[in-house]
């Protein structure tokens, strides 16, 4: 049986949807922290747990998360987006390590286009070295509430679709990703999770 790329594609090409929220005080932005603890299932019969932080202060949007298979198997994925505000656009980076070790990079940019909707494009560095690319678009749908869609087109010139649907409601959140691969194979991910948020004021800097 010949290894099925897919899920490989899926972690490397998971980009945090990462969207800028920081509330403005007169010298300095309040750092808004965010903190997510849940489960999830795949499609294939995977399952896990899951935990990430979200920092949000002066346009700079770290987020630093784990998942933990079924097995005991443990991921990491990292990433930072920087924005300018007087451009409304933003460089990102990141990276995700597969409980085997393998570790896959992206870099890229995004823009705000319209009220609630941001654009993204970037290359992805797959593990062995091959270079893949996306486009992305994110649009707030309600409060709390983010559609993603996203096409990636491999080194080899296939393309990959991939949505995420996430939703927060007091605190509860639900996230669902699907991906079709070339072949026209769909995998699902269905995670649940509690979501807080704190704010720390920032000092403004010294003169």
């Amino acid at each position: 049986m010949k290894n099925n790329p897919l899920p490989k594609l899926v972690a490397a090409a998971s980009l945090a949807c990462l969207v800028l929220a920081l509330a403005n005080v007169a010298h300095a932005d309040d750092e808004k922290v965010i903190k997510r603890e849940g489960t999830y299932s795949t499609s294939k019969g995977g399952s896990g747990t899951t935990s990430s932080t979200t920092t949000k202060a002066n346009g700079v949007v770290t987020r630093q998360g784990t998942w933990t298979n079924a097995a005991g198997g443990t991921g990491t994925k990292q990433s930072q987006t920087v924005w300018n505000k007087a451009n409304q656009t933003a460089t990102v980076n990141g990276s995700v390590t597969r409980p085997n070790g393998a570790t896959s990079t992206w870099q890229g940019t995004k823009a705000r286009t319209a009220p609630g909707v941001i654009q993204g494009s970037g290359t992805i560095t797959q593990a062995n070295g091959k270079k893949d690319t996306y486009t992305s678009t994110d649009t707030k749908v309600a409060p709390g509430t983010w559609d993603k869609s996203e096409v990636i087109t491999t080194a080899n010139g296939k393309t990959i679709d991939r949505t995420v649907d996430t939703s927060v409601v007091n605190g509860k959140g639900t996230r669902t990703v699907t991906t079709t691969g070339p072949n026209g194979q769909t995998m699902t991910r269905d995670a649940s999770f509690n979501q807080s948020v704190s704010t720390v004021p920032v000092p403004a800097p010294s003169n």
